[in-house]
């Protein structure tokens, strides 16, 4: 886990996914980020105005110095050391929105998990979730007890919408699935080479131009829901 912490750095978005977008009550909202890393939504929604310091704001994850990161560049947002599925800090029933982006293929606990995001969701609170999706011929060069993976430290990549489906409006009670999508997933060829050299002073616009070139990679699918409290 340190290694990949320390290699697969987060770069910024540049902009909010259409799916979010569309979702996002008018801010500033209160609003956590479960498994952030380094936070690569937190300037587009600083600058959208929908997390601002007028309303409490949250980054959780398992790296203390991937938070530290955030904290720099955000003094206002809390940040949280503790899994996803256990984020006692956070009152219940306090929040308008939860993103959890990736997060889920690595959690032990799937329903813990979904429990624990619709504990701090208030009534008709939204929550922003995305995950790892594949195709029975998907491929992709990491491999895992004989199978392809697209990350080794995966727990799990689905492969069943309905069982999926099921797992958030069953055991997890969510009252509302607003919305699915499952996205082509892509490999920014340069990727590999940015994550291992400084960009500090390098311009965003810059960035965004050295991880245009992509392939996609055969099967996999981001998987994106809105659900509602």
């Amino acid at each position: 886990m340190t290694k990949y912490t320390d290699t697969a750095l987060h770069f910024d978005v540049p902009e909010l996914p259409a799916l979010l977008r569309a979702h996002l009550p008018a801010g500033p909202l209160s609003y956590a980020d479960f498994g952030c890393g380094d936070g690569p939504l937190f300037a587009e929604l600083d600058r959208a105005g929908i997390v601002s310091a007028e309303r409490p704001v949250y980054a959780v994850d398992l790296e203390q110095h991937r938070l530290e990161r955030v904290k720099h560049r955000f003094p206002y947002v809390t940040i949280l050391t503790a899994p996803a599925d256990d984020v006692a800090a956070i009152p219940d029933a306090s929040l308008d929105f939860v993103v959890s982006t990736m997060v889920m293929e690595h959690v032990p606990d799937e329903p813990k998990y979904l429990d624990e995001i619709r504990r701090v969701l208030r009534p008709g609170g939204r929550a922003y979730l995305t995950t790892v999706y594949k195709k029975p011929w998907a491929w992709y060069f990491r491999k895992h007890d004989g199978e392809t993976v697209l990350d080794s430290s995966h727990l799990r990549e689905y492969t069943d919408l309905k069982q999926f489906k099921d797992l958030l409006m069953g055991r997890a009670r969510f009252s509302m699935l607003r919305a699915l999508e499952l996205e082509p997933m892509w490999f920014p060829l340069l990727d590999p080479i940015l994550f291992r050299v400084s960009r500090a002073g390098m311009a965003p616009t810059l960035v965004k131009a050295l991880r245009k070139p992509k392939v996609p990679i055969p099967g996999y699918f981001s998987l994106n829901v809105i659900v509602e409290a």
